[in-house]
């Protein structure tokens, strides 16, 4: 942030000025800083607050949409929200501008203890604010799911408290797990859901007895061995049985609290408690309860809904215990419940020392427990819950590790299948996360976990590493985000990674498998990264964004090696100067024109065949006369071979004659006969030269003739 306000100002939408050099404290979020803001377009009546959430969280988009503007006295004003900035800032962030509360927080915490609120204050001021809120959300299906004594704040009038936002974090994140109903307080924090109305009537309840008490109700057990308790004795007798407390306020907090949704209060039962139409409110049916306890880790359950909560915590453990015949005796025999005995045998395959796999126990879970979240080698999940939890988990390798065997061995479909009084609203999330697990067995780019994120979530920015602080929501952004990144310096890895890839494929509705696929050509490089360029070409012309210069540049260097593999050399050689010309366009669709040009590489193809044959004609040919100077070289070789055999066998001749013989008269008589021989005649030196011959033969080492002397 302090990269992104150099000079102490933020900007949204060229109207508010955050002004990061003033900090509110006293107004901050668990997960978000408040910060003075200016209205540099309008008056309005009361100071404004902004509040900088943090971006590893998908926001409630929809949910923010839906109450902007929305005026109610007991509610915060939510004037407007969005990223901070301009398209293609560096560091951008999301924030939301709200009308400054006028009085103080309640309480700084829940651990905090303040003035308790008297019964009459909570009929007359309290209620009677809070019900037109929680009406009007209802009436806009959006659920609060951040009603805490911290989060109310005086009102200016004095005539009550107003209710603080709810969408600087995910649904129900930043809730203690007694304010929460079972259901919600299973899950982790950031895996509880967007939930139902009824799950901010059960945060009033819990809420109201708060305000009477002045603090946190004091409780047997805190964490998990509250909630513990709360299954087995219901939230009422948990959190407010040893207060004592009117019949009228016991009578409220009793509907408010009740553990099964269906008959908790609403607005219509709040309203009729309000104008004195008091009825008896009967205690919530508590789960069956076992004759004996099982120790389970170090406590003790009784019910099959304690069973299965303690066996989730521990995964490797429970898994083991599930299969035991001492559990199954204990459902049998002390639970009486043969029905759920008989549905675990047929889930772990009955008894024995072999410990089951996670997804056996996830399912088992299920079955004791039908309404409880999804839990799965430690995790605990509602299934709206993954919509916040898996993007939340992206930094987190061993929790991302765990939400993908999630979703790749289809648990959440079983969940579905086990719990019968499923709410309303989760078919669409049913529907949804089928999907999920076809996505997570495909592991090349534009699938895998990255494509789930932005699947689940359509509130998640891009998180790839080059664009993720510039908050890319919306495809059209993307590639004008990644112009502005890379103008100052051209990375060196390929265009797209994984993120961007996903982030495509689940924006850009036009974009189907068609594109994404050959993205994973792991072993043509070449081949990728004209996918890659291609896919982007796509998307800047769905975008209409205009020209992108210094992608561009950047693309042009990863085709230049594409375009060298053209044969001619000058042809080659005009290609990349093109393409070069055509980066400067800034049009990535214009680079592609010359990467796809099929009919000029058709005929650098058909000219590269035709060089390769009339290479292999001269070479044949020149082997050929290779051969045939092999040849004379031998034949002139084995001539002069048999040549000096005649010659030498003379010269020895001549050697032993007297010196006597040879007279002037017999020199003069001798006489040279010339005997042209024929070509290939071969010269045999004779075994016995004939002793009355005077002949004698000479080959002239010129003409290659002999001559014969008398």
């Amino acid at each position: 942030m302090a990269e992104a306000a150099a000079n102490g100002k933020l900007t949204l939408k060229g109207r508010y000025e955050i002004v990061t050099d003033d900090p509110l404290p006293a107004f901050d979020s668990p997960r978000a800083k408040a910060y003075n803001v200016i209205d540099t377009q309008g008056d309005r009546p009361l100071p404004l607050m902004g509040l900088l959430l943090d971006r590893r969280f998908p926001v409630r988009l929809t949910g923010m949409e839906e109450l902007r503007d929305c005026r109610l006295p007991g509610l915060l004003t939510l004037l407007d929200s969005g990223p901070t900035g301009r398209r293609g800032d560096a560091h951008r962030q999301m924030c939301l501008i709200y009308e400054r509360p006028s009085g103080a927080r309640l309480t700084p915490g829940e651990d905090a203890p303040f003035k308790p609120v008297p019964e009459e204050a909570i009929e007359r001021q309290i209620l009677p604010r809070m019900l037109p809120v929680l009406k009007e959300l209802q009436a806009r299906n959006v659920t609060h799911r951040a009603i805490r004594p911290s989060n109310l704040f005086h009102s200016g009038d004095n005539r009550g408290l107003v209710l603080g936002e709810c969408f600087s974090a995910p649904p129900a994140a930043d809730q203690p797990d007694f304010l929460e109903p079972v259901e919600s307080a299973m899950a982790d924090p950031l895996g509880r859901g967007d939930g139902e109305h009824t799950d901010d009537y059960y945060a009033l309840g819990a809420t109201i007895l708060c305000l009477l008490l002045g603090k946190k109700p004091d409780a047997e057990g805190s964490g998990n061995d509250l909630l513990h308790l709360k299954m087995e004795l219901g939230s009422f007798s948990a959190l407010a049985s040893r207060y004592t407390l009117s019949l009228p306020i016991v009578e409220l907090l009793r509907g408010l609290l009740n553990d099964d949704p269906r008959e908790r209060w609403g607005i219509t039962d709040l309203e009729h408690w309000l104008a004195g139409r008091h009825r008896k409110t009967l205690r919530g049916k508590l789960p069956l309860k076992a004759a004996r306890a099982i120790t389970i880790g170090k406590a003790e359950c009784v019910t099959s809904q304690s069973a299965a909560f303690r066996l989730s915590l521990d995964w490797e453990s429970g898994a083991s215990m599930v299969r035991s015949p001492s559990f199954d005796n204990w459902l049998r025999r002390s639970l009486h419940a043969e029905d759920i005995a008989k549905s675990l045998q047929g889930i772990v395959g009955g008894s024995g020392p072999e410990p089951a796999d996670a997804k056996a126990l996830s399912r088992a879970c299920m079955v004791l427990f039908p309404s409880s979240p999804i839990s799965f080698k430690g995790i605990s999940v509602n299934p709206d819950g993954l919509t916040y939890m898996v993007p939340a988990s992206t930094g987190s390798q061993a929790q991302r590790q765990k939400l993908g065997e999630l979703l790749a061995a289809k648990v959440p479909s079983t969940w579905f299948s086990t719990n019968t009084a499923q709410r309303s609203d989760l078919a669409r999330h049913q529907s949804l996360l089928d999907r999920m697990a076809t996505l997570m067995a495909q592991t090349g780019p534009g699938f895998g976990y990255e494509r789930v994120i932005y699947e689940l979530s359509s509130a998640i920015h891009c998180l790839s590493p080059l664009i993720e602080s510039r908050l890319v929501v919306n495809y059209e952004e993307l590639l004008p985000a990644m112009e502005a990144a890379v103008s100052d310096r051209l990375p060196s890895h390929e265009p797209l990674d994984r993120h961007t890839a996903a982030f495509i494929a689940a924006r850009c509705r036009q974009v189907t498998d068609r594109w994404i696929r050959p993205l994973g050509a792991e072993a043509d490089g070449f081949a990728r990264v004209v996918a890659q360029v291609r896919l982007m070409a796509f998307v800047q012309g769905l975008s209409s964004n205009g020209p992108l210069p210094n992608l561009c540049r950047w693309l042009e260097i990863h085709l230049r090696p594409v375009l060298s593999q053209f044969h001619n050399l000058k042809r080659r050689k005009q290609m990349l100067s093109e393409l070069e010309v055509a980066a400067k366009s800034g049009i990535i669709g214009k680079m592609m024109v010359l990467v796809e040009d099929n009919q000029a590489r058709a005929k650098d193809e058909q000219g590269y065949r035709a060089a390769i044959a009339s290479f292999g004609r001269a070479e044949m040919q020149v082997k050929a006369l290779q051969n045939e100077a092999g040849y004379m070289d031998y034949t002139a070789r084995v001539l002069g071979e048999q040549v000096s055999a005649v010659a030498s066998g003379r010269v020895r001749i001549w050697s032993i004659l007297p010196l006597s013989a040879c007279t002037k008269r017999s020199v003069g008589r001798i006489r040279p006969v010339v005997r042209p021989l024929a070509v290939g005649t071969t010269l045999r030196a004779p075994a016995v030269m004939p002793a009355s011959s005077d002949a004698e033969m000479v080959m002239s080492p010129v003409t290659g003739t002999v001559s014969t002397f008398t």
